[in-house]
């Protein structure tokens, strides 16, 4: 097929399968596993630290062997592991899967969009990432809708349905995918351990030889320490500060939807402002459009961790979706035209690793401030720690000047 019709087709069936597995998945750890806030946290980061042991060897293996290889065994191992969570819900069994779905999904992370630019080059492939996301959130309605469904029977079932769609997607891929225009290294260079120390040490003296990239992948390893907060406890906070207001019919389960569902509106209408708005190819404006995303964001998580009104915490919760919605697919675009292309999956991966870095730091600190003062007081200092960022981004756009 295509390359750019797959991958716009693949990113809606992922999306699918993902909405169906997270729009209830931090619910049944919640409420059928019994996870605490701190074993909320505790679980995002082994997942992130995961990511960090395994994301430059799987991105040093894609740039050698196969990039379309990678993103098919990602897809699989992702579906196994959260398989582990319906299978066993205990703190322990979803620790480990934590580590099997942080395993696949390094396989994705670098090697997805170092295949696309090299299938598709730079300028049509950063046009594909931000029309990916965009359809990724039209999409995501069908899988809210079939998770309410199921959660009703149980909470189990959407999580294992996306789980096995996963999968069945790889499966799919690896008739589909094609891998015309990259040049995997020869057999017998690649089966030594020195070629994976080339290709890793080519792609950070890369890094290190040009100071925008080492300030973006300071910023990276920030908004890492940050997304950690947001993503792990702004569920037990809605369920631990809040009562969900009754109208009509609407249970727990329903409004989970609801919240999901807007979520995604946001987010296309963000995706959407952002493919008509903003030029990819004025890098120095793009730099400035990412500070001022991550200011909106920073903002938006400190009003809703400190206002008491159910539905303004939501409208800031859907706001702060929406800016991260636009700034994914924007920085990955900055990133893309910046580097090179023999080891673009690799320098992905080392960018992947940066976050995995700040999300492993700092879910722990979150974590005890959630459980020892309150997940308010939490939400907030995460908040707070985006504001390093600033003068990075400051940095970065003199630095693009010269």
């Amino acid at each position: 097929m295509d390359s750019y019709r797959l991958y716009l087709l693949a990113r809606m069936a992922w999306a699918i399968c993902w909405a169906s597995m997270v729009t209830v998945n931090l619910v049944f750890m919640v409420e059928v596993a019994g996870l605490d806030p701190l074993q909320m946290v505790l679980v995002g980061t082994v997942l992130e630290f995961s990511v960090f042991v395994f994301e430059i060897p799987t991105g040093v293996l894609a740039d050698t062997v196969s990039r379309r290889l990678s993103v098919i065994v990602g897809h699989a191992v992702v579906g196994l592991g959260f398989l582990v969570i319906v299978v066993w819900p205990n703190f322990y069994a979803i620790l480990l899967s934590q580590v099997i779905w942080g395993f696949g999904y390094t396989f994705i992370s670098g090697a997805y969009a170092a295949w696309v630019s090299s299938e598709l080059g730079v300028s049509r492939a950063n046009e594909a990432f931000l029309r990916g996301s965009q359809l990724a959130h039209a999409a995501a309605f069908v899988g809210i809708v079939s998770a309410v469904a199921l959660a009703h029977i149980s909470l189990a079932i959407p999580i294992a349905a996306g789980a096995i769609g996963l999968i069945v997607l790889a499966i799919a891929l690896s008739f589909l995918m094609r891998e015309d225009h990259f040049q995997p290294t020869a057999v017998v260079q690649r089966d030594t351990w020195q070629a994976v120390r080339v290709t890793f040490m080519s792609g950070v003296t890369e890094i290190r030889s040009r100071p925008v990239l080492v300030s973006m992948l300071a910023i990276t390893m920030v908004f890492g320490m940050f997304s950690e907060g947001i993503d792990r406890l702004f569920t037990p906070y809605l369920l631990d500060e809040f009562e969900f207001p009754a109208i009509g019919r609407l249970d727990s389960v329903t409004w989970w939807g609801i919240i999901a569902a807007v979520s995604s509106a946001f987010g296309l209408a963000a995706t959407t402002i952002a493919r008509s708005r903003v030029d990819l190819e004025d890098q120095f404006r793009l730099t400035n459009i990412l500070s001022v995303l991550l200011v909106g964001v920073s903002l938006g998580v400190l009003l809703l961790a400190n206002l008491d009104s159910f539905i303004v915490v939501l409208a800031c919760y859907w706001l702060v979706g929406a800016l991260r919605s636009a700034y994914g697919p924007l920085m990955t675009s900055w990133l893309n035209r910046l580097l090179p292309e023999d080891a673009k999956a690799t320098l992905f991966s080392i960018y992947g690793q940066a976050d995995s870095v700040g999300q492993s730091f700092g879910g722990p600190v979150i974590g005890a401030l959630a459980k020892y003062v309150s997940i308010g007081f939490a939400l907030g200092i995460s908040a707070l720690s985006l504001l390093p960022t600033l003068p990075l981004y400051k940095r970065m756009s003199r630095q693009l000047k010269k």
